[in-house]
């Protein structure tokens, strides 16, 4: 799954449609708060889930680069910063006050564990198939294992996390292909697939009859969007997708359907 943007209810909801369970495994491709109001919720769940891996998103980042700013700055300055501005910008406001909730103790648990997670996962094989995981763009360079966020950060993060490196259709030309998948198609097994989220897939001319984002499938067979629109406007053309790796199959919970929760902060 990808890009919740603080809908907790809708990832409650798709947690029961799938019938998560403690011998599955989640990859969360990111971007898990801001726009929304309940990011907070669901970074807190997610620390609690063993079996749930967490890659970062460009929100992610925005976070902290904000919450660095806070920590070293006097409260005129921070919200005078660009740091905040930007993130203000992107919706970060009601994860900032969600957060500010949070007891001391809490809030420095919930930035360790945004700053310790994945950046990339770049050969998760599953039922033989082999998948390279992130939030928006592969890395430029080849790698064997997957790297946390802490062991790059600078502009090789931000490429990760914010560059949209494909084009708007669906299927990437030639040309494309030769020169921006070069080290991923050369040095990865022919049939790797990457999953990333970043792009809301109605972007992509990929919707439902009732124009909600569904799972987009483009480059030839090697490339998945995952992100249906969390983060729409309209509460009935927000949508979650979750993507079975094991048969393929997609699961999606609409906007207008999300699951009620008791808040914990």
């Amino acid at each position: 799954m990808s890009d919740f943007h603080g809908r907790h209810d809708l990832f409650l909801a798709m947690l029961d449609k799938i019938a998560f369970s403690g011998t599955d495994t989640l990859y969360v491709l990111g971007d898990v708060a801001d726009r929304g109001d309940w990011g907070i919720e669901t970074y807190l769940h997610l620390m609690e889930m063993p079996n749930a891996v967490f890659l970062v998103g460009n929100h992610e980042l925005l976070f902290l680069d904000a919450y660095r700013k806070y920590r070293t700055s006097t409260e005129r300055g921070f919200i005078r910063s660009g740091e905040w501005l930007l993130w203000c910008r992107n919706g970060g406001l009601p994860t900032w006050t969600a957060f500010t909730r949070l007891s001391p103790e809490r809030q420095k648990a919930v930035i360790t564990y945004i700053a310790d997670a994945w950046l990339v996962i770049p050969d998760l094989v599953v039922g033989g198939r082999h998948f390279y995981l992130c939030h928006a763009a592969h890395l430029n360079t080849y790698t064997d294992r997957p790297v946390r966020y802490r062991e790059v950060r600078g502009r090789t993060a931000r490429h990760v996390v914010w560059d949209r490196i494909y084009p708007r259709h669906t299927y990437l030309s030639r040309e494309y292909d030769s020169l921006n998948y070069k080290e991923l198609y050369s040095r990865y097994p022919r049939n790797t697939v990457m999953i990333f989220g970043h792009t809301p897939t109605n972007f992509l001319n990929k919707v439902d009859s009732k124009m909600r984002g569904r799972i987009w499938h483009g480059g030839s067979g090697h490339l998945i969007d995952i992100d249906c629109g969390c983060a729409s406007l309209t509460l009935k053309g927000a949508c979650l997708g979750c993507l079975r790796l094991d048969d393929m199959k997609e699961f999606y919970v609409a906007g207008n359907k999300g699951k009620a929760f008791k808040s914990r902060i």
